[in-house]
């Protein structure tokens, strides 16, 4: 799915592993098994104040079937949103349709591709 933000590249990404790694080996002393046992999740935060919303675990990593782009799949705890804020169902089934239009959009073009 593609998005008018940009968003980081897996060399981007590489990068900072690298740069995290060598902070806990080198700076905090520690063993870099160590490094790659520290858990990773996703802080969801406002664009207009920069204020965190939410903390997903990621649960998943995956590519499309072009290997053009990567996810990290997390899951948001929709029945308890909706139970706190009943309109957020609405905005959630919408996001749903719009990302299953899209995805079987780039399935077909994949398909038309491949049959070329």
């Amino acid at each position: 799915m593609k998005t008018n933000v940009p968003t980081l590249t897996t060399g981007q990404i590489a990068t900072c592993w690298n740069d995290f790694e060598k902070i806990v080996t080198k700076e905090l002393n520690k063993d870099s098994k160590d490094f790659f046992n520290i858990p990773v999740s996703m802080i969801v935060k406002r664009r207009s104040n920069n204020q965190p919303v939410d903390h997903l675990t990621i649960e998943n990593i995956a590519m499309n079937k072009v290997g053009t782009e990567i996810w990290l799949e997390c899951y948001v705890e929709d029945e308890q949103m909706i139970e706190k804020e009943p309109k957020v169902k609405k905005h959630l089934d919408e996001s749903q349709n719009k990302f299953e239009k899209l995805a079987d959009q780039m399935d077909k073009k994949i398909t038309r591709k491949n049959n070329e």
